[in-house]
């Protein structure tokens, strides 16, 4: 058996998957997987199985996008979840924040350009955009380090130490005085 029949067994996503071609038509979902397996989508999209589980985490995605046209909506924003294919459902919980984070922090931005506003308006909008932007990093940080199962890496860097010097290896943190 190859790692990848393995992998479609487990329910494991590898690193890799395989992209599955989605499109929302006339508010029905249409799924071109390889396999005809309509599982395999909602696990690549939000690292669930369950059908219910699927459709509110779509529903939540698309309800943060800006665009007004249903099938533009879920269109727009199925290639995002794809691309940062979830491994499970709570990495599909934080896609779906993260994508409502990133569609946001561009809706405030083009808030902040608008010409008609005053300058409290657009510092008002700027201030949004930059804790949206934190947000999003700080979601993207999460997803590293879960996905990472909370390992460090340890970063070996080149040193030279002159005859009679010193040198402390480690988190070095100055101290007060």
């Amino acid at each position: 058996m190859t790692k990848k029949d393995m992998s479609k067994i487990s329910g494991i996503i590898e690193s890799e998957p395989e992209k599955v071609s989605v499109v929302m038509k006339d508010n029905a979902l249409k799924c071109d997987a390889k396999d005809g397996d309509e599982s395999k989508l909602f696990i690549d999209m939000f690292g669930v199985d369950d059908k219910d589980a699927f459709a509110l985490l779509l529903a939540q995605a698309a309800n943060s996008s800006a665009l007004t046209d249903v099938d533009d909506k879920y269109n727009s924003i199925m290639p995002l979840l794809l691309d940062i294919a979830p491994q499970d459902a709570l990495e599909g919980m934080l896609a779906v924040q993260m994508v409502a984070t990133h569609n946001l922090a561009l809706e405030m931005t083009k808030r902040a350009l608008i010409n008609e506003q005053t300058v409290d308006g657009v510092n008002y909008n700027v201030n949004r955009i930059t804790k949206l932007m934190n947000t999003f990093k700080s979601q993207v940080e999460t997803l590293q380090k879960y996905r990472n199962k909370g390992q460090q890496t340890i970063q070996v860097q080149h040193v030279t130490v002159n005859e009679g010097g010193q040198a402390v290896v480690g988190n070095v943190k100055g101290g007060e005085g």
